[in-house]
């Protein structure tokens, strides 16, 4: 694999569980991904017209990562399909020689005026096999799977099946904010490298007076937890415009003693077109010992209450 960028752990990146936050592992992905694609001839870097966007993004995560740390991300292409390519990043710490996360990615080039996929140079992986990796076992998904999503769902049902309040901490429940134009680019639609998940989570978070990243929570039994994610998958199906009303809905969709797997979809409210799906697997995580524990059984009652298995 090919080193593509390094750079230590900032103090702005460490979120309310004390460790690095997944939006910044994503934004040394895109950076690194913007620079592997150039170099295969895809060069939208500094481009005006034309951005290379990632439309379906599987995590996996191995190890915390805390302020001071000095990452390294390397990578390659997996695979050339039509007008996408496939491609393989590893976040590791050298210093501790150990794996942060893996990602698979999926990127395509696109035509920032018109959101349309425009068609990659042909011959591309033959002029530039050095590039081409094969998926390391250690990476492969695990809870999560890289197949085609639901995409049959519409917001009506949901609304109709998931109550409005969230549980404090959990992802079930719905909320919705408008799009603003400092989340948008020069022609009105959501910027490259800025996750459509985090722009809702981020008005939650506003609402609620709370900094950003995953709540804290104090639970019945007197522990200190959060949810930390293990494996995550984010697809983009749509591309939402400078004010346009954005509905997230979600629920929690399976569990088990130590973890529970979550899926949110996001709408766009006038039209009910779906444009993005986020599944996310997290684990119960002490932190004070800064380990995995088991459910409590306060939480595990709000998991078993609101659990919506159909919704898979």
């Amino acid at each position: 694999m090919h080193l593509l960028t390094e750079g230590p752990v900032l103090d702005s990146e460490i979120d309310a569980l004390g460790h690095m936050n997944v939006r910044f592992y994503l934004a040394r992905i895109d950076q690194a991904g913007a620079g592997l694609l150039a170099a295969l001839g895809i060069n939208a870097v500094g481009c005006t017209e034309t951005v290379v966007r990632r439309v379906d993004t599987y995590s996996r995560f191995s190890r915390e990562q805390f302020a001071d740390s000095h990452l390294q991300v390397l990578g390659g292409v997996l695979a050339v399909n039509g007008d996408q390519v496939q491609c393989y990043f590893e976040i590791r710490n050298p210093a501790k020689d150990q794996l942060a996360a893996s990602f698979i990615t999926v990127n395509e080039l696109i035509d920032k005026s018109t959101q349309q996929r425009l068609v990659l140079p042909q011959g591309l992986m033959c002029e530039n096999s050095q590039y081409l990796v094969e998926l390391p076992d250690y990476s492969a998904p695990r809870s999560l799977t890289l197949d085609a999503p639901r995409t049959d769902i519409t917001l009506a049902e949901l609304e109709s099946r998931i109550t409005a309040a969230p549980a404090a901490g959990m992802m079930s429940g719905r909320f919705e904010c408008t799009l603003e134009a400092q989340d948008c680019d020069a022609n009105g639609y959501l910027l490259d490298g800025l996750d459509l998940m985090f722009v809702m989570f981020r008005a939650l978070a506003v609402k609620e007076g709370r900094s950003f990243g995953p709540p804290v929570l104090q639970t019945d039994e007197g522990t200190r937890m959060g949810w930390a994610m293990i494996e995550t998958r984010a697809m983009a199906l749509g591309r939402p415009r400078v004010g346009d009303q954005l509905v997230s809905v979600g629920a929690d969709i399976t569990f088990g003693d130590r973890w529970r797997q979550s899926r949110r979809w996001a709408f766009i409210a006038s039209s009910g077109e779906m444009i993005g799906i986020n599944d996310t697997v997290g684990i119960a995580l002490d932190l004070d010992a800064r380990r995995s524990i088991i459910i409590p059984p306060s939480v595990r009652k709000t998991l078993e209450d609101a659990c919506l298995p159909d919704l898979a």
